[in-house]
């Protein structure tokens, strides 16, 4: 005896109705149980404003994250790692990634971090006034020479890491050309700053002036004056 049923076609709807769940649970519980490692920016913040940041830090850290990947974790949009330096302190120092510094998408969550922490090292952040050194490159026109060279202002304040400024006083600018001059030369100059970690607080160009003057004529000398008499 053969069993139809008394509706075939609400059978087959019905049917292919329970395989597309049955697909999409298999599917749901497959993606909660995926693992996958992603390379996450790491960025640094709240850094106290006394303190520099003396050591190199990496671009990224290897985090390997567990959940519904391909629902919830775009590629094209990787996580990243907000390491609080809120509690940071003069010194080389190891400062731990915690899952709570990842910033993961709801129904994602972290296995490991790779490094688990990351040593750097700050520096108390100085200032200082420091002297401006201009520098001048060339040669006045002939019959002509340098009477005199000003900066303006002739002192500048610098900040940065108290081991950077420990031995700064004086800084050169960035230089004039005074390459065949018959007059006074004035140019706008920045300075040159020795550290990249060093900058300055000043918002206007040094204006450095180098006064270019006629030589002075040779003065005779008394055999010389003899020889005339």
């Amino acid at each position: 005896m053969k069993l139809r049923p008394r509706y075939p076609l609400q059978f087959l709807v019905a049917l292919v109705a329970a395989c597309v769940l049955w697909y999409v649970f298999a599917a749901k519980r497959s993606e909660e149980i995926s693992v996958r490692g992603v390379r996450a920016q790491l960025t640094l913040v709240n850094i106290p404003r006394d303190l520099v940041l003396t050591s190199t830090v990496p671009d990224t850290v290897s985090v390997q994250v567990r959940g519904p990947l391909s629902r919830a974790l775009d590629t094209r949009n990787p996580p990243e790692v907000l390491l609080d330096l809120s509690d940071a302190r003069p010194g080389l120092h190891s400062y731990p990634i915690n899952e709570s510094d990842i910033s993961l998408p709801a129904g994602v969550e972290v296995v490991s971090v790779d490094p688990p922490a990351i040593t750097l090292e700050m520096e108390r952040r100085v200032t200082r006034l420091v002297t401006v050194r201009p520098v001048v490159e060339g040669t006045p026109a002939p019959g002509f020479v340098i009477a005199s060279v000003q900066a303006t202002p002739p002192q500048i304040t610098v900040q940065g890491p108290e081991s950077r400024l420990a031995d700064l006083a004086v800084v050169e600018t960035s230089p004039v050309s005074v390459e065949g001059a018959t007059e006074p030369v004035q140019s706008n100059v920045q300075p040159q700053l020795p550290d990249p970690l060093v900058r300055t607080l000043m918002i206007a160009p040094i204006q450095v002036t180098v006064d270019v003057v006629p030589a002075p004529a040779p003065t005779p000398t008394p055999r010389s004056r003899r020889h005339r008499g």
